[in-house]
């Protein structure tokens, strides 16, 4: 009998926000561990696993052959959504890279902005893929975290519409109205507002103009963070 397949703590929480049914294409797949497990869980319809390498597409193959799903998900060698027809994905996942990446691949496929679901879990880079999404057009309906060995992973779920300017501090942790009842976001916003008060206090003690610069922006977001820590915390006790 065939071991079950267990997601990551990341990308269960990728996976549990997919809609049922979705005809989903998984950009940079590796394994092809979430396209398999949504199918195996009868929660997408079928599946396209793309990777820009042929070393993971491979390792992809190993894992649709393994649990013989090889007419249920089609395997595609291409950089970002190129290999990808719009009419064949209503549901898209992107996984594991950067976010300037991610920007980087939807800034190619422009129709992933009409009714398409986007599910994106950056590494890196996270203020500057939420400021280009609003500013190119799409919306940040809802974020979710994950946390594995210590590190965070927020996972953004995305659909084309119109979005106001984020501030600094929307930048860096997520709008406030995309957060509802995440039970991690508290212990998050505690984490962010750590990191930006240390790094406010190395540029109080510089006078390099870049440091300078960022005094402003660091002092907005460690009080917009202590503000929304509190809002947590008083929400969580009535």
């Amino acid at each position: 009998m065939m071991e079950q397949l267990q997601l990551t703590p990341r990308l269960q929480v990728v996976a549990d926000l997919v809609p049922k049914g979705a005809n989903l294409a998984d950009v940079g797949t590796d394994h092809a561990h979430l396209p398999v497990w949504l199918l195996l869980n009868g929660r997408i319809a079928a599946a396209i696993a793309s990777d820009i390498r042929p070393g993971p597409l491979e390792r992809a193959r190993g894992t649709v052959e393994a649990y013989r799903l090889q007419e249920r998900v089609s395997l595609r060698l291409c950089s970002g959504l190129e290999g990808v027809s719009p009419h064949e994905a209503d549901t898209v996942t992107i996984c594991g890279m950067g976010g300037d990446m991610m920007a980087g691949i939807l800034e190619a496929a422009p129709w992933t902005k009409e009714g398409v679901t986007l599910i994106l879990q950056p590494q890196s880079g996270h203020p500057r893929l939420r400021r280009w999404l609003t500013a190119h057009g799409y919306k940040i309906q809802l974020e979710c975290l994950a946390k594995e060995a210590h590190r965070w992973y927020p996972v953004l779920l995305v659909r084309g519409g119109r979005s106001t300017v984020l501030s600094a501090p929307e930048a860096l942790a997520g709008p406030e109205r995309a957060w509802r009842q995440e039970p991690l976001r508290l212990e998050y916003l505690i984490f962010l507002r750590a990191q930006c008060s240390r790094q406010l206090d190395a540029v109080l003690r510089s006078e390099k103009a870049a440091d300078v610069a960022r005094r402003a922006e660091l002092a907005e977001c460690v009080t917009a963070l202590e503000e929304w820590i509190q809002a947590r915390k008083e929400g969580a006790t009535t």
